[in-house]
């Protein structure tokens, strides 16, 4: 009990958790969503029948993949200030330029999340029982009605499963952004624990937080994928 007032809104640290936690929310679904729209970009990218192009998204994926998530973010930030000094400077504005941290850390993160959405959802379209997509083609309709209509909706359930892990990982990831000074909810942790030396408090509080996000994920998980697949089961009982 005589730790609840670290906790306390306005007189403890509660407003600053709340608002780095609201802080890594608002990262991890901008992250996301960028993200998960590049993949399936990539992904159809990758199985074009245009090989200059499905080779060098291949290299993208394969790059990213390769490389610490918090160097990409180091890269973007500091290079997009780099890229901002020069595009400003025919106009006469010199010196540094900030970029906003935020969305240097979203980008970051939604290009790594696309490089492992594009394998998602490339293993996810060529999960697509071939028959369904040449009866759709025999009744004449066009190819991206086809992809539309039949393709994407039975691939986005294939890929489900694994989109959900990724998003689990993107949660994971936002903690990397206090590296460029983002106050997200480890990041204000940390704060609260510097200044009150109860770190032990407040890290098992971000635990417990997260914890929380995870199991709230699964749960969700869970309850989707059994009416996404409800067709399987009822084919198992028949």
């Amino acid at each position: 009990m005589g730790e609840l007032p670290l906790f306390a809104y306005g007189g403890g640290w509660g407003d600053e958790l709340l608002r780095g936690f609201g802080l890594t929310i608002a990262l991890s679904v901008v992250a996301f969503g960028l993200g998960t729209a590049l993949g399936l970009a990539t992904a159809l990218g990758e199985l074009s029948k245009l090989k200059p192009l499905s080779r060098v998204l291949q290299g993208y994926g394969a790059v990213i993949r390769s490389l610490p998530e918090l160097l990409i973010i180091f890269l973007l930030y500091f290079g997009g200030s780099l890229a901002l000094q020069a595009l400003l400077a025919p106009l006469g504005v010199e010196g540094y330029v900030e970029v906003s941290a935020f969305w240097a850390g979203a980008i970051a993160l939604a290009i790594i999340q696309g490089a492992y959405a594009s394998e998602v959802f490339r293993g996810a379209i060529i999960a697509v029982p071939r028959g369904l997509v040449e009866a759709a083609a025999s009744l004449g309709l066009k190819r991206w009605i086809i992809f539309v209509r039949v393709t994407l909706p039975i691939a986005s359930r294939f890929a489900f499963p694994g989109l959900c892990n990724l998003w689990m990982v993107v949660i994971k990831n936002t903690s990397l952004v206090s590296a460029v000074g983002l106050e997200d909810l480890i990041g204000a942790a940390g704060t609260a624990g510097e200044n009150t030396k109860h770190y032990f408090t407040f890290y098992f509080a971000v635990l417990v937080a997260y914890l929380l996000l995870s199991g709230l994920t699964m749960a969700t998980q869970s309850r989707a994928q059994s009416r996404l697949f409800s067709y399987a089961e009822a084919g198992r009982g028949a």
